[in-house]
């Protein structure tokens, strides 16, 4: 695909461009972060700092400026984010994407793979940034009424798996919401069952039941052979992370919600599915926890994400956007990733609705991917 985009007017080129990379990464994070913190910071915002981050990680990652210049963007060239070349995650795999030295990593993930055995690798130099872009969007989605709930988490905490970036999540999530009472129910691919049971009898107040879609599918499957039925208090609230295809059988959504209300006792506008990846820093929720506690109609099936990053659909082939209602290949540009590439071409199907965006699945040839699928595969041995 050539580039139709002229690169003789350098006027949009960001006038930071020279100055040393680490000094451009701090003032980047520093812009980010403030973007992040503000309430409807506008489109121009966006725009602007978006075209500084891609000249800054264009001039910092050979892999992706090599990409770049495939198509004949640079960012002389570019007069919108939405003209910003986005990389197939399926990159991450073969190449390091980190704008910065290996020595200055602090924080690696190793995404969970996909059926072909391929992993994704992403490395942070801090995660003030990753941080950021998580608490304050679980804030708003999950918990917008409470200050603190306890969580019992049926994935391992990042103890168990620091290099999990679902587990990171999970366990800054209680660290800074949760309480001292919090658990973590799998641990060196094992179900605490009965621990986990005994977490849930046990609450008094409003819990926060976190885990994959298959850690749930296992903790029910034990509840059916056991005729575990709990019922939690009001204003429990679930997220389920998604990956209804595990290796060892298939389960309808509406199957595992259904189970939420039987077992557990929580409604179904109680509960959220997020969507997010290794690649990826920021995440997107359903937005039927806040819609409850509105007073308004649940959303169910949209995924809402924050200011700081945006989707767009667009054709599989061509790459240029959609119409809203028409299916295509999810593109997301996501601020929090300055450390490595923002502009990312995800391998799933999604269409635009209602703000956000319904998911449909691993587009057409993609394998199936995520973090519920290797907790799927180490429980269906120990079960």
């Amino acid at each position: 695909m050539r580039s139709t985009l002229s690169c003789q007017n350098v006027s949009n080129m960001p006038s930071h461009r020279l100055a040393p990379a680490a000094d451009r990464a701090n003032e980047l994070d520093r812009r980010i972060l403030e973007f992040i913190a503000t309430a409807g910071p506008g489109d121009d915002a966006f725009d602007r700092l978006a075209r500084d981050v891609f000249a800054y990680q264009y001039a910092a990652s050979a892999p992706y400026r090599r990409y770049c210049d495939r198509f004949e963007v640079t960012p002389a060239c570019i007069s919108h984010w939405t003209q910003i070349p986005a990389l197939p995650t399926s990159a991450f795999a073969p190449l390091r994407l980190a704008c910065f030295p290996p020595e200055r990593a602090r924080v690696t993930f190793f995404s969970s793979g996909t059926t072909r055995g391929e992993r994704s690798r992403v490395e942070l130099e801090h995660t003030a940034l990753y941080d950021a872009s998580l608490l304050t969007h679980f804030r708003a989605l999950v918990l917008p009424d409470r200050a603190r709930m306890r969580m019992i988490v049926l994935a391992p905490s990042s103890a168990d798996a620091p290099h999990s970036s679902l587990s990171y999540m999970f366990s800054k999530i209680s660290e800074t919401f949760g309480t001292p009472q919090d658990g973590f129910f799998i641990k060196g691919d094992t179900l605490d069952f009965e621990g986990a049971v005994r977490a849930l009898q046990s609450a008094q107040e409003p819990v926060l039941v976190a885990g994959t879609a298959f850690g749930f599918v296992h903790f029910f499957d034990r509840c059916e052979a056991r005729d575990v039925r709990l019922a939690l208090p009001g204003g429990s609230r679930i997220i389920e992370t998604g990956g209804f295809k595990g290796k060892s059988r298939t389960v309808e959504r509406e199957q595992l919600y259904a189970w939420f209300e039987l077992v557990l006792g929580v409604a179904r506008g109680w509960c959220t599915s997020e969507y997010g990846m290794c690649e990826l820093g920021s995440q997107w929720y359903e937005p039927t926890i806040a819609d409850t506690l509105a007073g308004q109609t649940p959303r169910f099936g949209l995924k809402v994400g924050p200011h700081w990053a945006r989707t767009t659909i667009v054709d599989p082939v061509s790459a240029s956007p959609l119409s809203k209602g028409a299916s295509g290949l999810l593109r997301v540009f996501d601020l929090s990733n300055r450390g490595s590439v923002c502009a990312l071409l995800t391998g799933d199907a999604a269409c635009e609705a209602d703000g956000g965006f319904e998911l449909l699945g691993r587009a057409p040839g993609e394998p199936p991917k995520g973090c519920s699928i290797a907790i799927d595969a180490a429980l269906s041995s120990t079960t």
